[in-house]
């Protein structure tokens, strides 16, 4: 059972829908990313546990996360920072390395099919395959090639580091950052100015709260221009 997204905007399979958002024939923002998680969860529940394919969750994790990077670069251009720059580009790389290994696999698939190789007699096709190793094939040597083979892989893959959390309370910063705002207009990048992701994140969605509450209002002329904050006057 293959699977294929089913959405509005989109049928088909996965990574066709990547590379139309990639070649721009398809826009980022015609494609909710929680429908697209809520289709492929309401696959994944109509297969038993045994025949769900680690392939194709592999695959799903790979074109989401590089769906939301598209997603999250286009809509919130002022908010990447140079270590949020850094991120990206590794990520970039770890996905790009993922599909090389994906086309390699499909090759290496393709080349070990169960189908006979070699035509011979009928008695011979009865006989099991047998291996004959090279002479010079030692156990010495296969773990000096093993040795290099894993040196190759750590200068590949950089060591995870381990990143501290910090707890950021969302209904003090509302507080913080209504006490900033007066009538006269605030450029967001005075409010975000050397604040660390988290705290970027937490920012703009305390911007959401008071939008919501209707306490200040937002103002952008155009697509990746400067929002400017100003505190709502009160109505009698």
């Amino acid at each position: 059972m293959t699977y294929e997204l089913a959405l509005d905007a989109y049928r088909g399979p996965l990574d066709k829908l990547l590379e139309l958002v990639e070649e721009k024939k398809l826009a980022i923002t015609e494609i909710s990313l929680a429908a697209v998680t809520a289709d492929f969860l309401a696959y994944l529940k109509k297969l038993e546990a045994e025949k769900i394919d680690q392939i194709l969750l592999a695959d799903f994790l790979a074109v989401a996360s590089k769906l939301i990077l598209i997603k999250s670069k286009f809509l919130l251009p002022s908010l990447v920072t140079e270590e949020d720059e850094l991120e990206i580009r590794d990520l970039e790389i770890r996905l790009r390395l993922y599909q090389e290994i994906k086309q390699a696999m499909i090759l290496v698939k393709r080349s070990w099919q169960p189908l006979p190789q070699i035509f011979s007699r009928e008695y011979l096709a009865q006989i099991g395959p047998v291996f004959y190793p090279p002479r010079e094939v030692t156990a010495e040597t296969l773990h000096s090639v093993l040795v290099g083979l894993f040196a190759d892989f750590e200068k590949i893959f950089r060591p995870v580091a381990v990143i501290k959390t910090e707890i950021i309370n969302l209904k003090a910063k509302i507080e913080e950052v209504f006490k900033k705002l007066t009538d006269r207009p605030l450029e967001f990048q005075k409010l975000s100015n050397r604040h660390s992701k988290n705290e970027l994140i937490v920012l703009f969605l305390a911007i959401l709260h008071l939008i919501k509450e209707q306490l200040i209002l937002v103002n952008q002329p155009t697509h990746f221009r400067e929002m400017t904050i100003v505190r709502k006057a009160k109505t009698d």
